[in-house]
């Protein structure tokens, strides 16, 4: 009878050991300049959710590159709450960000978006000249788009993070995703999705670079908005703890 109840309690042993081995990540969604705007979710909400959640590594959208530019040159490429969060913790935090192959190892520069034979120059006057091409535009606002983007500015404008942990926001961005898929597909535009998907997916690759290469760290990986539902998706498969609530800040005065 003894002998059953050891091998019972090493069961459970092993059980609570193979729990404990799952690294825990939080992929929060950030709203960029939208932070300003929205009472429910401010930069001070977002800088006291990380000192709560109390991450060993953090992923945030800055490129490698520029990971290391003086904040008031920085500000003029990136969001305030990464270069915000990049400056509160730089012990912690690495870049994530990318732009294009291209671009890869040059520092951000205006003259990089005004170089005429880079991709994003390429990209920028191909977005420029859509937006201008009447029988276009009139396709793309018989689509579901235009719903799909007053409601992600509704929420940015009154979500708070826990709100936007609930996965509505990345269910109607995964919607629009597939919409532009199809609608740009056979068009002269249909290079400009798969640059922003190709973008999409390397930011991915990079958080989750990240996270494999810290097995046993807290991770909190920063994106916008926009941006996490690819990653949520891809660490569905990994052996990791995905953190859904802020069930952790309960406790916090």
């Amino acid at each position: 009878m003894r002998i059953l109840i050891w091998i019972f309690m090493l069961v459970l042993l092993a059980s609570a050991c193979t729990k404990e081995q799952k690294q825990e990540v939080l992929v929060l969604p950030v709203i960029h300049g939208a932070h300003e705007m929205n009472p429910n979710y401010t930069y001070d909400d977002l800088l006291r959710i990380v000192n709560a959640y109390g991450p060993e590594i953090i992923g945030v959208e800055i490129r490698p590159e520029d990971f290391q530019i003086q904040s008031d040159s920085l500000d003029l490429f990136y969001p305030l709450e990464m270069i915000m969060i990049r400056d509160s913790f730089p012990d912690k935090v690495h870049g994530i960000d990318y732009y294009s192959e291209d671009t890869r190892n040059i520092r951000v520069s205006r003259e990089m978006f005004l170089d005429t034979v880079s991709e994003i120059y390429r990209m920028t006057r191909l977005s420029q000249t859509m937006k201008l091409d009447s029988s276009f535009v009139a396709q793309y606002q018989q689509t579901r788009i235009p719903m799909i983007q007053e409601e992600q500015r509704r929420m940015a404008m009154n979500y708070s993070a826990e709100d936007f942990l609930k996965g509505e926001y990345d269910s109607i961005t995964g919607l629009q995703y597939h919409i532009e898929d199809s609608l740009f597909k056979n068009s002269i535009y249909a290079a400009y999705p798969v640059f922003n998907n190709r973008r999409d997916l390397q930011i991915t690759k990079n958080a989750l670079r990240l996270i494999e290469d810290n097995p046993k760290k807290k991770v909190l990986i920063l994106v916008g908005a926009n941006h996490r539902n690819r990653l949520v998706d891809s660490l569905m498969n990994k052996n990791v703890e995905l953190v859904r609530d802020l069930n952790f800040m309960k406790d916090l005065p």
